[in-house]
C-alpha cells in the first residue's frame, strides 16, 4: 500500500545530481568543471534560460560540488553529509532563497550581514537566489557591494528566466551561462530512459509526442509522463498521449497541409470542424501547422538536409516565395489566436485567406507559366548578350542631319513671325530625336525566341547615319537639351560657341551663368553633353566653360490682357483708391482705355458656343455697363 510520502514525481525523482547527468547543456557543465580544476571561481554566476532546463539544478550541484568533503571538486560524490544535506535543501551552508518573496531591501540587509560569518561545514557559504530578476531596484542597490567585493569565503549563484530584468550593475559582476531548450530527440531519449527504469512500456511515437509538447522544458516532459502513466498504466500509445493532452495526429496536421497547399478550402475547414467537435487545441494545430510548413520549406530549400519523406513530397506543389508568404501570415495568425475568444473563427480565416494568397499570381508563377508554354523546356543557359558602345546599339547621340537654317527675319517683322520660326526650328530637332531613339533602342517581343536588335550596324548604314559636323555644333545640341528639360537645360542656348582646340569646345557664357555651370559640373550632366558634342564631330570632346559675353536679353515683358467688354464710353466709373494712389505714383504707366465694343462684337460675343456653354454650366450671365451687380 502506498503511503502519503513514497511517491517522488518523475521531475523530482530523475533531477539530475551529477554535471554528467545534465542533459543537453553541455557547454555549461564543461566550463564549470573546468573552471573547478583550474581553481578559477568567480565571486557569482548567472544561470539564465526558460523553464524546465535545468537553471536550479546546475546551481545545485556547483554547490555540492564546492563543498563536497571531498572537494572541491568537479564530480562531488553525492553521498558525503554536506551532499546529502544540499541535494535535501537542509544544509546550513547552502542557503536557496526565493527571489519573488524575499525581495525587499530588508532581506538583502540580513544577507550582508550573515555573510560575513564564516560556513558551518565546507569552505564556502553559498547563496542560491531563485528568480533573481523580482528583486527590487532598492534591493539590487544594497546587493551591489557585496557582490562586487564578497568575503572569499562567500558565492553567489542566480537563477532567471528574464535576464533583461535584471540590472547591467548586476550583470557586470556575474558570469553569465545561458541554458538553451532541450531537442525532441534528447527529450524523447530521456523519457524512454525513465519508462525503462519504470518498468513502463512507452511506445516511441508517444515519447515524441510528449517531447514536441514539452516545447523544449525536460521538466514540463517529465511531469506530463507522470500524467499520461496515471490515465493508462504501464502502456501507453500515442493515442493516448494525443487523447489526454489534446494533441492532433501528426497524420491530421499532414492532411490539413496538404488541402491548403491544394486550394481545396472544403476540405480544410472539415478538417478543422472535426478537431473542435473532438476537443482537440486548436491554438496547438495551428502551431503544428506552422511547424510542418517549416520543414517543407527546409526540405525545399535544402533537400540534402532532410529526409525526403511526407516533407518532400508537400514541397513539390509550391514555391519557396508562396512558403514564405504563408509561414508569415499564419505567423501573425498566431498572435491573433492567443488572445481570441473563438479560436475556430480566427483558424478558419486564418486558412481561407492563406489559400487566397496562393492563388495570386506572383512574378515567379508567370516564369514559370512561359516556361511551360515553351513546351517544359527550361528557358536557355546562354547569357544574355552585353550591349557595348562599340560593338552594340549605338550611343543614345543626336543625329547630325544636314544644318538648317534659321529664316532670316527683318527687324521690323512682328512677334508673331519671330515665335512661329523658333517653333518650327525646336519642333524640327525633337522629330530628329525622337526618330533616333525609335531606330536605336532594341526590340524586345514575346515568341519562340527572345530577339535582340542587331548587335551590329552596316557600313553603308554607319555612313548614312553619321554625317558631317554641323558650323555650330553648341547650338544644336543645347537645343535638343532644352527641349529635353527646358528647366535644367534651357539656359544653355545663351552660350555662345567660340572655337575647337584640339579635343577641347570652348563655349563662352555671361557672366551672371558662371554658378549655373558650375551646378552643370557638380551634377555630372557635362557628361551627356559631352558625349552629344563627341558623338556629333566624330572624336572624343571635352567642354571649356568661359565667362566673358554680353548678358542676355532681358525677357520681354508679358502684354496685359485684354479686359472683357465693359461699360459705354459715355459712363465713366468711379476711380478706385488702388487706381489714384497708381496715378499718384509717376513711375507706374496709367493703362490706356479699352477701345470701344460696337453692338455687333457684343452680340457676337454672347452668341459664342463656347460663352454659352459657359454660362449654362456657371449659371452666369454678361454683365455690360447697362446691368451691374450693384444696379
Amino acid at each position: 500500500m502506498l503511503t502519503p510520502v513514497s511517491y517522488r514525481v518523475f521531475a523530482r525523482k530523475y533531477r539530475p545530481q551529477k554535471f554528467e547527468e545534465v542533459i543537453g547543456q553541455e557547454h555549461i557543465t564543461r566550463t564549470l568543471q573546468n573552471a573547478i580544476k583550474g581553481s578559477r571561481l568567480a565571486q557569482a554566476y548567472l544561470f539564465v534560460g526558460p523553464r524546465g532546463v535545468g537553471k536550479t539544478s546546475t546551481a545545485r550541484i556547483l554547490a555540492k560540488a564546492l563543498n563536497c568533503l571531498n572537494g572541491p571538486t568537479d564530480n562531488p560524490c553525492g553521498t558525503c553529509d554536506a551532499c546529502i544535506e544540499i541535494a535535501e535543501g537542509r544544509s546550513l551552508d547552502v542557503m536557496e532563497i526565493d527571489g519573488a518573496s524575499n525581495n525587499s531591501v530588508e532581506s538583502i540587509r540580513t544577507l550582508r550581514e550573515n555573510a560575513a560569518y564564516a560556513p558551518a561545514r565546507g569552505p564556502y557559504k553559498v547563496y542560491l537566489i531563485d528568480e533573481v530578476h523580482m528583486l527590487t531596484t532598492a534591493a539590487f542597490n544594497a546587493l551591489l557591494k557585496t557582490l562586487e567585493e564578497p568575503p572569499e569565503h562567500v558565492k553567489f549563484l542566480f537563477a532567471t528566466t528574464e535576464a533583461q530584468k535584471v540590472p547591467a550593475t548586476i550583470l557586470s559582476r556575474c558570469q553569465r551561462f545561458d541554458l538553451r531548450r532541450l531537442t525532441p530527440e534528447l527529450i524523447a531519449g530521456h523519457l524512454l530512459y525513465i519508462a525503462k527504469e519504470e518498468k513502463v512500456a512507452l511506445d516511441p511515437a508517444a515519447a515524441d509526442a510528449i517531447a514536441r509538447g514539452a516545447d523544449g522544458a525536460l521538466r514540463d516532459a517529465e511531469s506530463m509522463f507522470d500524467q499520461v502513466i496515471a490515465f493508462c498504466g504501464t502502456t501507453i500509445t500515442a493515442s493516448d498521449v494525443q487523447m489526454v493532452f489534446g494533441f492532433t495526429p501528426r497524420e491530421t496536421v499532414i492532411s490539413l497541409t496538404a488541402a491548403l497547399l491544394a486550394r481545396n478550402t472544403p476540405s480544410a475547414l472539415a478538417l478543422v470542424r472535426d478537431q473542435a467537435e473532438a476537443g482537440k487545441d486548436l491554438s496547438r494545430l495551428l502551431a503544428e501547422l506552422v511547424s510542418l510548413l517549416r520543414d517543407v520549406l527546409i526540405a525545399k530549400a535544402h533537400p540534402a538536409t532532410v529526409e525526403q519523406t511526407e516533407e518532400g513530397r508537400l514541397g513539390e506543389s509550391i514555391s519557396q516565395e508562396k512558403l514564405l508568404v504563408l509561414l508569415d501570415h499564419f505567423g501573425e495568425s498566431e498572435g491573433r489566436m492567443r488572445w481570441a475568444t473563438d479560436k475556430k473563427l480566427q483558424l478558419d480565416v486564418a486558412l481561407i485567406k492563406g489559400v487566397h494568397l496562393l492563388e495570386e499570381t506572383s512574378l515567379s508563377d508567370v516564369i514559370d507559366a512561359l516556361a511551360a508554354l515553351r513546351g517544359g523546356a527550361p528557358l536557355p543557359d546562354r547569357p544574355i548578350t552585353k550591349v557595348t558602345a562599340s560593338a552594340a546599339v549605338p550611343k543614345p547621340a543626336f543625329i547630325a542631319s544636314p544644318k538648317k537654317e534659321l529664316p532670316v527675319i527683318e527687324e521690323e517683322s512682328n512677334e508673331e513671325a519671330k515665335k512661329e520660326a523658333l517653333k518650327k526650328a525646336v519642333k524640327e530637332d525633337e522629330n530628329n530625336a525622337l526618330a533616333f531613339k525609335a531606330e536605336t533602342v532594341p526590340t524586345l517581343f514575346m515568341g519562340d525566341e527572345i530577339a535582340v536588335g542587331p548587335a551590329t550596324t552596316e557600313p553603308e548604314e554607319q555612313a548614312a547615319s553619321t554625317a558631317a559636323p554641323t558650323s555650330d555644333p553648341w547650338h544644336t545640341v543645347a537645343m535638343l537639351l532644352a527641349s529635353e528639360s527646358p528647366l535644367k537645360f534651357g539656359w544653355l542656348e545663351d552660350g555662345h560657341f567660340l572655337e575647337i582646340e584640339g579635343d577641347r569646345l570652348i563655349v563662352e557664357f555671361p557672366p551672371s551663368l558662371e554658378a549655373q555651370t558650375q551646378t552643370l559640373f557638380w551634377i555630372q550632366a557635362v557628361k551627356k553633353i559631352e558625349a552629344l558634342l563627341s558623338t556629333d564631330l566624330g572624336k572624343k570632346i571635352s567642354l571649356e566653360c568661359r565667362f566673358s559675353g554680353a548678358e542676355p536679353p532681358a525677357p520681354e515683358p508679358m502684354p496685359e490682357p485684354v479686359p472683357p467688354p465693359r461699360a459705354k464710353p459715355s459712363e465713366k466709373a468711379a476711380p478706385t483708391p488702388a487706381s489714384s494712389s497708381s496715378a499718384s505714383n509717376p513711375k507706374t504707366p496709367t493703362p490706356e482705355p479699352p477701345p470701344e465694343i460696337s453692338a455687333e462684337e457684343l452680340e457676337a460675343f454672347k452668341n459664342d458656343p463656347l460663352i454659352k456653354k459657359a454660362l449654362e454650366i456657371f449659371k452666369a450671365e454678361i454683365l455690360t455697363g447697362e446691368k451691374s451687380p450693384g444696379a
